[in-house]
């Protein structure tokens, strides 16, 4: 009988999946077989979510900001499902 599975695992190799990915699919797209790892958007990436708080407190002389995006392109899906299946055999 199988253990529990741990989730920070899961999404530790979803993370590793996603950045290994993309970091592939940016070096690969640039070569005529492997264009489809770019499907759109700037430079390759198609920005998914993206939060901006610019700036969020401004005092004159401190200016604090904060912001979040999420962006990927084929590559890092193609890394994520990767990561799913290692968890899965796991």
């Amino acid at each position: 009988m199988r253990s529990r599975r741990n989730p920070w695992l899961f999404i530790l190799l979803i993370l590793v999946g996603a950045l290994a990915g993309g970091l592939a699919g940016e070096a690969l797209s640039r070569h005529p077989y492997f264009a489809w790892m770019s499907f759109g958007g700037i430079n390759g990436y198609r920005e998914l979510l993206a939060f901006s708080f610019d700036p969020a407190i401004d005092a004159g002389i401190i200016r604090f900001g904060a912001s979040f995006s999420f962006k990927i392109n084929a590559g890092g899906i193609v890394g994520m499902i990767l990561g799913l299946i290692i968890f899965l055999r796991l």
